[in-house]
């Protein structure tokens, strides 16, 4: 336990690392596809590619989510609610899960503070 008083904030600077003009974003320790370092609260593009049926019967589905960063203790670093769409219907959803975060599927495309604009619906 830290006193508040004794608190020098310079000294913890590298452990949140990203200073917004709104607030202090804790880094997860992953990194995106290219390369650059997820903090929460960052807004992500996750691609997914999934593959359903049998072996000579198989249909295969390809989209991307769109969500904000979250560190939980049960999920660890993920989306939670992100946006869902859909490249074979052109429909984008909200699901009603969290997202594991796969860094090399991912790119981040904003934050929580400065473009939820990106979490919105079209």
């Amino acid at each position: 336990m830290i006193d508040g008083d004794s608190l020098a904030f310079e000294e913890y600077l590298p452990i949140c690392q990203h200073l917004t003009q709104d607030g202090i974003m804790q880094y997860t320790g992953l990194q995106d596809k290219n390369g650059k370092e997820i903090y929460e609260g960052d807004i992500l593009k996750q691609t997914y590619h999934a593959v359903t049926g049998s072996y000579d019967d198989q249909i295969s589905f390809d989209g991307y989510h769109i969500g904000a960063v979250v560190i939980t203790a049960s999920q660890g670093v993920c989306m939670k609610k992100p946006l869902c769409y859909s490249e074979e219907t052109d429909e984008t959803t909200v699901s009603n899960q969290y997202k594991k975060v796969a860094g090399y599927r991912c790119e981040v495309i904003g934050n929580i503070y400065e473009n939820k604009e990106l979490l919105q619906v079209a």
